[in-house]
């Protein structure tokens, strides 16, 4: 049957009339699209009403009802079908119906049909919205402007609302979640101004550390129904005085910043503003506990410690699971007692996971816990939670912040290999639980004993005397002990008591390290320990051995080699001892995963040529010694790498393929 229009006339009542002709019986007509945005979505319909006298129909399309059900912001394509049966029986004309576009007085969309392959349509498309920033400022207390409606609106009032919205992440600038409207009123003369107090932002924008907001107007006929939106663009002689920086104290605790984007568009930076607030005054660890305290101000109340998982987001990470204890309140200070054996319990725990700990309070954000320089954990050791299940650390987080580590609990198998190590972090470092390096390695070896950053020079020269590294606050108490067994000379001693079944060396310290000797029978390494403290400048010494000539370094250093290796034999069978052949990197990821060169390229070149010679000469003399030799491999640095990146660092693959290599080594 054929259903077609042959006349369209507009109604002063905003009403279209259309006649048409049917050969058939007409029981309904119903408008109709489907909406695409990112999906495709169920049919909006509209009844049409009409009348029908034998082979002639008349219907009556309300301009109203239809702008009711239009898209808000995009075109609108309805069309029309009759009597409602799949497949459709669209309305059609079988030749070319005059029709103007139609806007109403208060209308921001124009009307109009058309014709596409003879099929009635009626397109709903919106005015183009353009607003510009006219005026700005952004004080401590007030965001205030003028907003420049650059598009022809109707001779009517239209209402205006400020609409800010937070993107997911800085990328999806097309896409929002959070958003606060704020109401302008009444458009005059195409202009609107805003003044908006910032201590009235929405606390549900500080998502992340850092959330991007986008403003935007909002244009509508009256303040109830959803109008068009359009971004706030930035016209050139208005961008110098966008970029604005201001501190918001309480409640939101945040700094905001606005900016101009690539785009020229008005947007936000809202960042947390939380660091340093609550710091830590001692934190005590038994076996069977954690014990932190804090001293507060009296606004602080109903407080309690809290840790939270964080969970990886994209490019950024969220809390959804925590763990509560109450703060106990003293005279003068504030106390929470965590019980190791309750501490994240249940099933809330993962491997390799991150805790970071805050304190709460009423009508306060949750506020993380600054450890002060005060207070060391570098001494905190891996201690048993959940049954055993997992270990757990306490550290601090990158912005020193206290924070926890956990991993899965290794299980410890009866044979587990006892493994002495002589070097650096190229092969010290495989031994270590945290996720970038080897969490289960306790499954398979006991680092029985180990000789940090000592030079063989140093180890088969006479001991030094002691000095009181107490004094120097500028070496960290974990690195002491590094410098102290250097001068003690009790490196063989240490290494026969440890009953190790294999000894592990670098001969990174040989390579790139100088020797001081501080009389004619006793030499120091002069460590990175050493090089950055005060320690440096209080050594009495005769000479210095370095490497502005590696000839003379290395015809020296053979001598206190062999010395080495008859000694070490005494204690350690040949084919027990393990040379890691090392190797310093040229280049390393970047902190957005690039890969880049290192400056000093041709220096760390000639420093792998002279590892190169030293490990020669030293497995000439020990020709039963393992190797490793990831040489040809192509393992770079990292500029994640958890102590800092540098070109003897490596990224995570090198330490447990290294791990795997000696498992196979020892093994076998």
């Amino acid at each position: 049957m054929k259903f077609y229009i042959k006349e369209i006339q507009l109604l002063e009542s905003k009403t279209w009339k259309l006649q048409g002709f049917s050969d058939g019986k007409i029981s309904s007509i119903q408008a109709y699209y489907n909406e695409i945005r990112e999906y495709k979505h169920p049919e909006q319909k509209l009844d049409i009403p009409f009348t029908q006298d034998k082979n002639s129909f008349t219907a009556l399309i309300s301009v109203d009802e239809l702008a009711n059900l239009s898209l808000p912001n995009n075109q609108t394509v309805w069309k029309f079908k009759v009597n409602g049966d799949y497949p459709y029986t669209n309305l059609t004309t079988d030749g070319p119906i005059i029709n103007k576009p139609f806007q109403p007085a208060n209308s921001l969309y124009q009307y109009q049909f058309d014709f596409p392959e003879g099929i009635l349509t009626l397109v709903s498309k919106p005015v183009e919205l353009v607003a510009s920033i006219d005026s700005y400022t952004l004080s401590t207390d007030v965001m205030s402007g003028m907003i420049k409606i650059n598009s022809s609106l109707p001779a009517s009032d239209f209402n205006a609302k400020l609409i800010l919205k937070r993107r997911p992440t800085p990328s999806f600038y097309l896409f929002h979640e959070q958003q606060q409207i704020i109401d302008l009123g009444i458009i005059n003369d195409n202009t609107v101004s805003f003044s908006v107090p910032v201590k009235e932002l929405s606390a549900d924008f500080l998502v992340d550390n850092t959330n991007i907001l986008d403003a935007m107007i909002e244009v509508s006929p009256n303040e109830k129904k959803e109008g068009l939106s359009a971004f706030l663009s930035i016209k050139p002689d208005m961008k110098p005085s966008i970029p604005r920086e201001i501190e918001i104290g309480a409640p939101l605790f945040a700094t905001l910043r606005s900016y101009v984007t690539g785009s020229n568009r008005l947007s936000f930076y809202f960042k947390k503003n939380i660091q340093g607030l609550i710091s830590l005054t001692q934190l005590k660890e038994s076996k069977s506990d954690i014990t932190l305290q804090f001293k507060l101000e009296s606004s602080f109340s109903d407080s309690q410690i809290v840790a939270k998982r964080l969970d990886k987001k994209a490019n950024t990470f969220e809390y959804n699971v925590e763990q509560v204890w109450p703060l106990k309140k003293g005279l003068t200070k504030y106390s929470a007692q965590i019980s190791k054996k309750e501490f994240l319990v249940g099933p809330i725990n993962k491997p390799d996971a991150t805790w970071d700990f805050f304190l709460r309070s009423q009508n306060m954000p949750d506020l993380p816990i600054l450890v002060p320089n005060t207070i060391d954990l570098d001494s905190s050791e891996f201690f048993d939670i959940a049954n055993k299940e997992f270990k757990a650390q306490l550290t601090k987080n990158e912005f020193n912040n206290l924070s926890c580590f956990t991993v899965a609990a290794p299980k410890i198998k009866e044979d587990v290999t006892k493994i002495a190590v002589m070097g650096t972090c190229f092969s010290r470092n495989a031994f270590n639980s945290s996720p970038f390096f080897n969490p289960d390695y306790k499954a398979f070896f006991e680092c029985s004993f180990t000789q940090f950053h000592s030079s063989i020079i140093s180890i088969m020269t006479k001991p030094v005397e002691q000095i009181n590294l107490d004094k120097y606050t500028d070496i960290a108490k974990g690195e002491k002990s590094f410098v102290e067994e250097d001068w003690k000379k009790d490196f063989f001693t240490n290494l026969k008591n440890s009953n190790s079944d294999y000894f592990l060396i670098d001969l990174y310290p040989d390579v790139i390290r100088p020797v001081i000797w501080v009389n004619k029978e006793a030499a120091i390494t002069l460590s990175y320990v050493i090089e950055q403290s005060q320690l440096l400048n209080d050594i009495s010494y005769e000479r210095i051995l370095d490497h502005i000539d590696n000839e003379a370094y290395f015809n020296e250093w053979k001598g206190y080699a062999d010395q080495f290796i008859e000694k070490l034999t005494e204690i350690i069978p040949a084919d027990r001892v393990i040379l890691n052949l090392g190797g310093f990197t040229t280049s390393y990821y970047d902190e957005d995963g690039k890969v880049v060169a290192y400056k000093n390229k041709m220096a760390i070149e000639k420093n792998n040529y002279f590892w190169d010679r030293l490990n020669n000469y030293f497995l000439s003399k020990l020709p039963e010694a393992r190797v490793i030799d990831f040489s040809k491999k192509t393992y770079i640095g990292d500029f994640n790498y958890p102590f800092g990146h540098s070109f003897s660092h490596f990224e995570s693959p090198y330490y447990k393929d290294f791990l795997k290599d000696l498992i196979y080594i020892t093994k076998s």
